[in-house]
Order: structure tokens, then sequence, then C-alpha cells
């Protein structure tokens, strides 16, 4: 595949290696099979049930944005196809694999789901800031992680003045794109043009309250949802697990993934997972124990997910190949007239 010639997929490996080798060396092979063996995995069970309805809720926040009513099956086994991509394969190929399969199922061109997909991580990035936020006055927050975060929402409240004033003067773009036509012949300006309306009808939500509002609050209960994801598996190990743990290691992988690493987050994952657990509590949480957590969530996680993928592939009847085609060419067709993306 073409990504193995890709530096990026390269680098990743690299950083991964790395990371999963600091997040071992000091964990001893016997005590990690100890603390593994004496959790208490009944609390899976809400942990798993909490993780399906989060990704119930993160699929009715992109149908409220796409503005299409009745598709949240469609949604769901999407997300569940873009998890699976991203889970196996490297560069985050779960993004454009989701996007690909809406854009597909809704009849709605690929840019056009591509704007809407853009506005749910400015909506994720935008939640995880704001738990950081809550979480200051009740933790020791290190230093770097509070930087990250405050860095982070400076960055989408740029970006979503950029979008907002995008999707606002789009006609402006538009005559960029016909003057450059003009002057350059071989540019295919009509489809550029067209491409360009695509992709800024899937940012106008961005400027109606009816549909950012319920966005919002579809976010609010995603982030939720998966804090108490974590909680219950914190629990698992640990009786006197608080919540206030369980959202700063959301909020500390959140910002890690962002990192180039190998499918799945290998080693990012597991080393900051780890060290968001000994570094602010490391009077509760030893290196060994906050492995056996992070590891036991990411089993979870990663099983459950790639479940879901699986499944949402028999059930869509898509599959590895359709996806990986229309991923190097582009999708097969699109509708030349975009319908209005309010509810």
């Amino acid at each position: 595949m073409t990504f193995f010639r890709s530096w990026q997929f390269w680098l990743g490996i690299a950083v991964s290696l790395v990371c999963l080798w600091l997040a071992v060396r000091d964990v001893p092979l016997g005590d990690l099979g100890h603390a593994l063996a004496g959790a208490r995995y009944i609390w899976l069970v809400p942990a798993i049930a909490l993780q399906l309805l989060a990704v119930v809720a993160r699929a009715q926040r992109w149908v409220v944005l796409l503005g299409q009513r009745g598709r949240l099956a469609d949604s769901f086994w999407a997300q569940g196809i873009g998890y699976l991509f991203t889970n196996v394969f490297p560069l985050r190929l779960g993004e454009p694999a989701r996007v690909a399969v809406m854009a597909e199922r809704c009849h709605v061109p690929f840019l056009r789901v591509a704007g809407s997909a853009i506005l749910e991580r400015l909506l994720d990035v935008a939640t995880v800031v704001v738990i950081l936020i809550a979480i200051l006055p009740w933790m020791r927050v290190p230093p770097l992680v509070e930087k990250a975060g405050l860095s982070f929402g400076v960055l989408i409240l740029l970006l979503i003045l950029a979008l907002l004033l995008l999707s606002r003067f789009s006609r402006v773009g538009e005559a960029v794109l016909e003057a450059a036509g003009s002057r350059l012949r071989f540019l295919p300006t009509a489809r550029l043009i067209a491409s360009w309306r695509d992709l800024v009808s899937g940012l106008v939500p961005l400027a109606r309250w009816q549909i950012v509002l319920p966005a919002v609050l579809y976010s609010a209960a995603t982030w939720g949802l998966s804090i108490g994801v974590y909680w219950c598996i914190l629990r698992a190990f640990d009786t006197r697990a608080a919540v206030v743990e369980a959202a700063f290691m959301i909020v500390a992988l959140s910002l890690a993934v962002t990192v180039p690493s190998s499918p799945g987050f290998v080693g990012v994952f597991q080393l900051v997972g780890q060290q968001a657990l000994v570094v602010p509590f490391g009077g509760k949480y030893s290196e060994t124990a906050a492995f056996a957590v992070v590891m036991t969530a990411y089993v979870t996680y990663y099983l459950l997910t790639s479940t879901l993928g699986v499944v949402g592939l028999l059930r869509l009847g898509q599959s590895f190949a359709n996806l990986g085609r229309i991923l190097a060419t582009g999708p097969v067709s699109e509708p030349a007239a975009p319908r209005d993306p309010a509810l």
C-alpha cells in the first residue's frame, strides 16, 4: 500500500515504539499480571454500555450537523467503520473512510460531509478544553497539559472565526477561483467552484444557532459519557477512583492522539494514559497500576469499536477494498445540487 512509502507512516511507527518502551520500561511483568488479575471486571459492563451510548450521541450530532433526519443508523455505522479504519490503518484513514460512507449513504457531496466532519472535530476539541478548565480547581494539572489545552482553545476560537468568515463570504472565494481560472486556463474552474460550494455548505451550520445548540449538547453528552467509561474502568482497579481522574485522562489522551503514531495510537495511548494517572495522582497510582488501567481501557475500546466497524461494513454492504478504492480515487459520483443543511 502507498502509505508504506510515506514518511509520516514511519514517523508514526517510530513515535509509537518509543512511547511504548517508555510506558513499559518500569513495569515488572509479574506485578502487572497481579494488578490485572485483581481487577473487578464486572465494571466493564457499564463501561461498554456507556461507550455505546457515547457513539450514539456522536452519531446523532453528525446527523444534526448534516441536516439528515432519520439517518442515525447510517451515521452510527459510518462512525464504527471510521473507528475500525483508524484502529487498523495508519495516517488516520478512519476520518476519510467514515466521510466516504456517509456521503454515499446520504447521497450528499463528499466535501459537504467533510465540512461537517471538520465542525465535529472543532466541537470535540472545544469540549475537551472546557473539561480541562472545569477540572482546574479540583486538581493540580501538569503545566504541559494546561498550556497545551489552553493553546488548543485559542486555536479553536481562531479556526471557528475563520470558518464563520469562510461561510459568510463564500462568494469571495468563488470570485477568486473564477479570477484564477480566467488567468490559468488549465484549471478546471467549474469543478473547483462546485467543490468549493460543497465544502462551504458543510460549514454553514456553524452560523445557525438552531443547529449549533443541539450539536453542542450532543458534544457534552458524548464526552460526559466518555468520562463515565473511564471512571468505570478506574473503579475496576480502585474503589476510590474519582471522576476528576477519569476527566483528566480524557483530556490528556485527547490532546496526545494529535501526535503522529501507528494504527490505533499504539504506544502514545499507553504512555500518556499511564502518565495522566501517575504524574498528578502519583500517591494513588503506581506505574504498574496505571499501565494496567490503561491497557484495560485500550483493549476494551479497541475491541468494541473494531467490532462496530466490522458489523458496520456488513450492514452497509461495504468492504475494505471498496472503501480503499474510494479513498484512493475519490467518490464515484456526487449529486450536482446539494440540499440545504438546515434541519
